[in-house]
Formats: structure tokens, sequence, C-alpha cells
């Protein structure tokens, strides 16, 4: 199975690339100008939720990798007791999941929305977050965007360096991204990681997985959204406010129309 991060998730948050850490402050503060409950759908490793929770804010995290849950655990054991309390962690399916609760915000960050991988899980997952969501709150969503149409140029079989940084124990890890095959008629992409873990002995592990995202030209994302009972308020393509024709992402912060 595919973007489970089953053999990888506990190097996962070795990534120090900007659009890694970038989006933490621009979700932090829609949390507490909204203020009430959060929940993140696709919340991994919680590297939003954390932050999130150590801020006062309590926040939901649903994943469907346990082994990305797992890590999440680990690290909410480590926080200070209101930290822990402001996290509710969760097992299960963006696109068919029921809680007790209702939100002021919902969101789903780092392109995981296109883990779906086709229109139906897309309109159930987004169908879940209406049900979920205050009549006053916010929905955001954030999918990348493609430089050009996905054509053959997308391809690359050779091994590209994603990121090198070095962890607490002071092992290195690179990932290598091989970027294999594409499907133009469902507008998947499928992509092999590769992680190499360089430690203090001079031993060298290697850690695999794979990833499928669906990627989403402009028009149709904005349509899955607003047939799905929601108005898009703002669009951005950064998180520092950048306009959406002119930044690498696509973010959309949407209300119940």
């Amino acid at each position: 199975m595919e973007n489970l991060y089953l053999n990888t998730a506990k190097l996962y948050d070795a990534d120090n690339r900007a659009v890694f850490s970038a989006d933490i402050p621009f979700y932090q503060e829609r949390a507490n100008r909204l203020g009430g409950k959060t929940l993140e759908l696709a919340c991994g490793t919680g590297r939003i939720t954390i932050p999130l929770a150590e801020k006062g804010i309590h926040i939901w995290g649903l994943d469907y990798s346990s082994s990305m849950l797992e890590v999440l655990e680990a690290k909410v054991s480590k926080l200070s007791e209101e930290s822990q309390q402001n996290i509710h962690s969760l097992l299960g399916d963006m696109t068919d999941f029921t809680l007790s609760e209702q939100f002021k915000l919902i969101f789903i960050p780092f392109r995981s929305f296109q883990s779906l991988e086709n229109d139906e899980e897309a309109l159930q997952c987004l169908s879940c977050v209406h049900r979920h969501l205050e009549d006053d709150g916010q929905f955001i969503i954030n999918v990348f965007k493609p430089i050009k149409e996905i054509g053959e140029w997308w391809i690359n079989r050779n091994e590209h360096l994603d990121f090198e940084s070095t962890l607490e124990g002071g092992e290195k890890v690179r990932r290598h991204s091989i970027k294999k095959a594409y499907d133009l008629q469902k507008r998947l992409l499928f992509t092999d990681f590769i992680y190499r873990l360089y430690k203090n002995d001079g031993i060298i592990e290697e850690y695999h997985d794979s990833i499928r995202l669906r990627y989403f030209y402009g028009d149709d994302i904005r349509k899955l959204i607003t047939s799905s009972g929601f108005t898009i308020k703002e669009e951005y393509g950064w998180y520092d406010g950048t306009p959406v024709n002119e930044g690498n992402e696509y973010i959309f912060v949407c209300s119940k129309a």
C-alpha cells in the first residue's frame, strides 16, 4: 500500500525544507483567530498538531497510517501534561469518519488531500468535512500547483536528493526520490522515496516507501470544493499571503456556502 510510510515514518520529521515548516504559523494564526476546536486530517507524526497544542489549541488529529500515529504518540508522551490534554489522535479514514464534535477549523495540510485517488473519494472526504464544520467555521485545504501540464517531462528515474539533515543523535539522513510514473487519465503521480540513515558507527541503513499523489489543476480543485457546499473565501500561493497565481501551492480558505 502507498502513502502509509510503513517503513519510513520514523524518519519523516527529518525533512528540513521550507515547505515542511512554513505552514505551521499559518495554521496557528488561523486556529487562534477562530477559537474553538480544530480538526487536522492526515495529521501524520504531529508536525503541525503538536505546535498547535503547545499554543493552547484543542486539536483532534486523524490519520490513516498507524505507523505515523505511533511516531506522534511517542512525541506526545514527552510533552507537558497541559499540551497532552490538548491533543486527541485518531486512527481513521478521512473519506469516512464520524466524530461527536464539530469544529471551528478543519484543515488538510501538506498536500495530503492528494492521497485520494479519484473524485469519489475526494467528494466523500469533503462531505465529511462539511458535516463536521461549524456553520461559521473555516476549512483550509492545500495541494501543490503543477508548474505546467503534466507529461513525460515529469519522469525522472534517477535518484534526486530532496534533503539532507541531522537527527538529534547526530546521525545524518538523506532522502532521495525517483519520479517513476504518471497516469494522465487518473491524474496520478507515482514516486519512490529512499531514506538513507548514516549512523555514527559508519553503518548505512536504507528504507524505502512509495507514494501516489493525485495532481490538480486550479479549476479541478475549485470545482470539487464548491460542488461540496463550500465557498472559497481566500486563495494563496504560499503561506505568507503570496497571490495564488504567483506561488507554488494552492491554499484555499473556505466557508460553508
